[in-house]
């Protein structure tokens, strides 16, 4: 019952969601800040067993027994830009069923260079991007949790609208995140999210026109073949669909238009070995036909006491050369206040 009635507010979410003949902004919300879920090509909707759940799937944090902390950063696609700069923290606190989160996002493409048609050199201005995101989760049932979160969006770049002056302009929105996530079996688990659904980016007078947000919805399915003290087996695998221009070509039929938003979503799959909870390897494979990325990512975890270091790998799925590696720091909360660090991610 619960897996229908959730099923259909999905459903319903999802077409609220879509909007037609337009490109989305704020961007920089579809950025992987996992070093971990890097490794296994992003695909960590279903997983979502650590404080960054928060960004995957807030349904996640409910199942958690301690309170958690991460921090990352990333410099983004350093091939285009060297200045391209990525940080996230999140933090979650469970409680008995449910459980709260805390996440906030920041981004920089660096300082924009400002001239006049001419060629007037008027000097650089740091732009910037930010989101804070508080979530909520709560189980439902034994193996079901729900999770809801908002976000404020915020945008702040520099651009020319005369060709004869720079501005500076802000961009900013809100939005909510609804999440799902179901495990039948103990080794068993589904997850499903939507993501950004809010308004459009309202700009500042200076800039006509609005964006609407990188909407987005996620299936996952994770499944876990071997568990012991010494050996453990993570497989998952997931397809994220942009929500915004969907069915957006008159011409072609129904049919047509679904098979075309099929292939145009993200695959992608992911295997995670943990050998004794010191020594883990990750692998994936990421396909998104649209935006031309498709390649293998690896990673790689070294656990020792209350530390963890990780390597994840993506930059193999972009067609041009660039560096594209995060670094996250975490911590687990004991009952006893004392702190276990749960992983230190190089991706």
């Amino acid at each position: 019952m619960y897996v229908k009635k959730i099923s259909l507010l999905l459903l319903i979410l999802a077409n609220l969601a879509f909007c037609v003949g337009q490109r989305s902004g704020a961007t920089f919300l579809l950025i992987s800040p996992s070093a971990r879920a890097t490794g296994m090509a992003c695909a960590f909707t279903a997983i979502s067993d650590d404080a960054n759940a928060n960004y995957y799937n807030g349904a996640g944090l409910a199942f958690l027994e301690s309170p958690a902390i991460t921090v990352s950063y990333l410099g983004y696609l350093t091939g285009l830009s060297p200045d391209q700069h990525y940080a996230y923290f999140g933090m979650s606190y469970p409680l008995v069923n449910s459980a709260w989160g805390f996440d906030f996002t920041l981004f920089t493409p660096g300082e924009v260079e400002k001239r006049y048609f001419e060629g007037v050199y008027l000097g650089t201005e740091l732009v910037w991007r930010i989101a804070p995101k508080i979530s909520y989760a709560r189980r439902v049932s034994d193996p079901v949790s729900l999770g809801v979160a908002w976000k404020f969006v915020y945008e702040r770049y520099v651009w020319d609208p005369t060709r004869f002056g720079w501005v500076t302009a802000n961009g900013k929105s809100w939005a909510f995140d609804f999440s799902v996530l179901h495990r039948p079996l103990h080794n068993l688990s589904i997850g499903a999210v939507l993501h950004n659904i809010g308004p459009d980016i309202n700009h500042t007078d200076d800039y006509p026109g609005t964006d609407p947000l990188p909407r987005l919805g996620r299936l996952g399915v994770a499944y876990v073949p071997v568990d012991d003290e010494r050996f453990k087996c993570t497989l998952t695998c997931e397809i994220t669909k942009v929500l915004v221009s969907m069915f957006a070509n008159e011409e072609n039929s129904f049919w047509e238009n679904l098979k075309y938003e099929f292939d145009e979503a993200w695959k992608a799959i992911g295997l995670e070995l943990a050998f004794y909870g010191i020594f883990s390897l990750r692998a994936g494979y990421f396909y998104d036909y649209e935006g031309k990325r498709e390649g293998i990512t690896f990673g790689m975890g070294i656990a020792i006491e209350s530390f963890a270091l990780d390597i994840g790998i993506d930059e193999n799925v972009y067609e041009y050369p660039t560096q594209n590696r995060t670094i996250s720091l975490s911590w687990i909360i004991n009952s006893d206040g004392g702190l276990f660090g749960h992983w230190l991610t190089i991706s």
